[in-house]
């Protein structure tokens, strides 16, 4: 028998007051426009459009095949084959006598007749009004369909006619008769891509610096556009063959927690891939906890998944759309003004990660990562040689099987480096001997602990004298780490007495019940346990001592003959006599439980009327005076002393 569990579609709730992120639309007024063959047959905007471009051949860019099967019903939908590709595409632009940036995004593979260039129009809207020109292209033909898809093998085709789309923009610019003569800055161009676009947008800004088409060189290029800076939104960055290095480029990648479409962070790798050697440029990654991958684009919907899987997809902790791409356009717009120049101080926000609140008890995170050009780093271990390079000798000390091994993201797709990793011990040391003196003013480590706790001390060294050192306590308190204690000793020796005497709970069953007077009562090992989460006991219990006579000999080793006994546990030894089964129990604290849930440091604040630190209740002012009538009603009597 299968069975499924279906989620409903519903999102986490945030209010929509929420006035974080805020950044106003400009008040710069815009003028929309689109621009195709005029041959399209699905969409009034491409059929009518406002001015008419032209098709390209890209019968040397792509496959030999259009689509490797069913060819025809491709062909049939859109009207036209690889060798007559339309340039279609939707513009905003300010209306002003100026010349303004422009940013041009090309949207990722999605349902070929669910058309996603219109999916960005808010951004569209929203950069015009802050004086930027925006043009989203139309590559819905590359997209896949019922049919299947390209599998990426289109990749290179989607740069092409991306930078293509460019040229014919830069065309309109020189034409007098044409809303963008004289209105766009080329020395000012951003890149923007989603999903299989943000691969793309990579590909075409090294395509634009090369002078033919790597994979066949008959193909000309010449485009030199100065691109100065590149987004990519959950970009893929395995379909081509080819992973390029890019220089001296400003780049921002954005990814959701909760992409069920791609869940590995391939803006990393692209990021890892950038050199820069000036240090105003910006290479920032940014994780949107609670985000996905199809609400950056509003035709696709909230879901990653299409039907019947999308009902497997728990949408609970996934972020309303709207404010996911209100997230968006606030980086996006500090992005764009920094690296255009309008605003220097908007790195501060692209470079801060932020905890914010969605509710009274909820939380959410918003990480930060980025590189500085004038990072010096010391050792990287991206070597084979695990304790030496250029700038350090490397020293373990107690540490088990340090190794090189290559990261990977949580999809199991590689992230195109490598890591030292080790298993610390309390005494754990490394020590980086460095062979030259220079860039010590700040020196900096990135770790990351995989288990509960860990303790490392790290020593850095010139000529044999510490010049810094870290003592690292890593925790992990975002889980709950449960532990049991068992094996408790029976018996200790008193510390001030030096005699022995039961360790904790005399009523227990001891392990080993035979020959108990020829045992080492110091060696005697109790059934009793306690349950540990985080360090916090959360309950305490044993199995019972049912047996009279075994009891007997237990507290005889503890100095208490069988009268005790039966004087100050009658009550006890007299019930296991009738025959009393093997028991035992645990009792749970449930105020500890809650306190750990709260996150809360200190159980006072779970409990109803707590106590201070000197064990006063101030809600009901206890303890208080007790009157001479309540001590006599109780038989008390108070002596006082001098």
């Amino acid at each position: 028998m299968v069975s499924y569990y279906f989620f409903n579609e519903e999102n986490i709730w945030v209010s929509d007051s929420l006035d974080l992120f805020e950044y106003k639309k400009g008040e710069t007024d815009s003028n929309y426009f689109t621009y195709s063959t005029g041959e399209d047959k699905h969409r009034n905007e491409y059929k009518n459009p406002d001015f008419l471009s032209y098709s390209i051949d890209a019968s040397e860019i792509m496959e030999d095949d259009w689509n490797q099967s069913k060819i025809n019903w491709r062909e049939v939908f859109w009207g036209f084959n690889k060798e007559n590709i339309p340039l279609n595409g939707r513009l905003w632009i300010p209306d002003g006598n100026e010349k303004y940036p422009i940013v041009s995004i090309i949207h990722g593979n999605h349902s070929m007749q669910e058309f996603s260039d219109n999916g960005y129009n808010y951004i569209g809207e929203f950069l015009s009004s802050h004086g930027y020109i925006f043009n989203s292209v139309d590559q819905n033909f590359l997209n896949g369909s019922w049919d299947g898809d390209f599998r990426g093998k289109e990749m290179t085709t989607r740069s092409w006619h991306f930078l293509e789309n460019l040229s014919y923009l830069k065309e309109l610019s020189s034409d007098s008769l044409s809303p963008l003569y004289n209105k766009v800055d080329f020395n000012k161009i951003i890149f923007i891509g989603h999903s299989r676009g943000g691969e793309a947008v990579n590909l075409a800004a090294k395509f634009n610096n090369l002078s033919t088409f790597p994979d066949n060189g008959n193909v000309k290029f010449n485009y030199d556009f100065n691109i100065i800076g590149i987004v990519t939104l959950a970009p893929t960055d395995y379909r081509y063959s080819r992973n390029y290095e890019l220089k001296n480029m400003n780049y921002l990648s954005l990814q959701g927690s909760m992409d069920s479409d791609e869940e590995s962070f391939f803006g990393m790798r692209q990021s890892n891939r950038i050199t820069n050697s000036i240090d105003t440029l910006v290479n920032t990654n940014i994780l949107i906890e609670g985000a996905n991958h199809s609400q950056f684009n509003t035709s696709w919907g909230n879901s990653d998944s299409g039907f019947p899987s999308k009902y497997l997809i728990n949408y609970r902790n996934i972020i309303p759309d709207w404010l996911q791409r209100k997230i968006l356009k606030y980086y996006l717009i500090n992005f764009v003004n920094y690296v255009s120049g309008k605003d220097l101080n908007a790195i501060n926000k692209l470079n801060k990660s932020v905890e914010y609140k969605i509710s009274t008890d909820d939380e959410l995170k918003i990480l930060s990562q980025y590189q500085k050009a004038s990072k010096n780093i010391k050792n990287d271990f991206e070597g084979n040689d695990i304790g030496n390079n250029e700038n350090t000798t490397v020293f373990f000390e107690n540490i088990d099987r340090p190794k090189l091994e290559k990261l990977e993201f949580r999809g199991g797709k590689s992230q195109q480096n490598k890591a030292l990793k080790i298993k610390s011990k309390k005494n754990s040391r490394i020590t980086f001997k460095l062979k030259n003196d220079s860039y010590l003013d700040n020196l900096s480590l990135d770790v990351y602990n995989e288990i509960d706790s860990s303790y490392l001390n790290i020593k850095f060294l010139i000529d044999n004298e510490i010049v810094d050192s870290t003592e690292l306590k890593l925790i992990n308190e975002n889980e709950f780490a449960f532990c049991w204690i068992i094996d408790y000793p029976m018996f200790e020796i008193n510390s001030d007495t030096k005699k022995i005497q039961f360790s904790h709970n005399p009523f227990s069953m001891p392990q080993k019940i035979d020959n108990i007077d020829s045992q080492n009562p110091l060696d005697m090992k109790a059934y009793q346990y306690d349950i540990v989460c985080n360090g916090v006991e959360l309950s305490s219990g044993a199995i019972r001592n049912h047996k009279p006579d075994l009891m007997y000999k237990l507290f005889k080793i503890a100095g208490y003959d069988k009268d005790f006994v039966d004087k100050k546990f009658s009550g006890m030894i007299n019930a296991l006599k009738y025959g009393a089964p093997p028991h035992g129990g645990i009792a749970p604290g449930i105020d500890r439980l809650v306190m750990l849930l709260a996150n809360e440091k200190n159980i006072r604040e779970v409990t109803m009327f707590p106590m201070n630190q000197n064990a006063q209740d101030l809600m009901m002012n206890a303890p208080s005076y007790v009157s001479d009538d309540q001590l006599k009603e109780l038989n008390i009597k108070l002596n006082k002393k001098n």
